[in-house]
């Protein structure tokens, strides 16, 4: 394992921990997962990077390189709460959510193409006319 993404997982925990059981729960990990990462018996992979950066709105170029800075920039009111309530659910409420999500995305997605196709045929009956 990189010993600095590593030692920038510890820097994180003990910010949003402080202890290992409660940064564990945060992040929706079981009680002894952080202490294995942190003892190198758990590799963080880019599955462990995805979860904490969004979860703890971590920049993931920081995360991993060391580069650039550690939260992740300018990011809008409603992105923060969302992000906020979204660390309040337990990790079956997390799963949910993000399913959830994704299908109001791609419902979104599909409203967005009939919209375009309706208003395509409507500039073809007003040239006909």
């Amino acid at each position: 394992m990189d010993r600095e993404i590593l030692n920038r997982f510890i820097e994180l925990r003990k910010k949003y921990g402080p202890t290992q059981r409660k940064f564990g729960k945060l992040l929706g990990l079981s009680d002894g997962s952080v202490s294995r990462i942190e003892s190198g018996t758990i590799v963080i992979n880019e599955k462990h990077i995805k979860l904490i950066s969004g979860t703890l709105g971590i920049n993931e170029e920081w995360f991993k390189t060391g580069k650039g800075s550690m939260s992740i920039d300018a990011v809008p009111p409603e992105e923060k709460q969302l992000i906020e309530a979204f660390r309040k659910l337990s990790p079956q409420g997390r799963r949910l959510s993000l399913s959830f999500l994704d299908d109001l995305i791609e419902a979104e997605i599909e409203y967005e193409k009939k919209m375009a196709a309706d208003e395509q045929k409507f500039k073809a009956m007003r040239l006909k006319n």
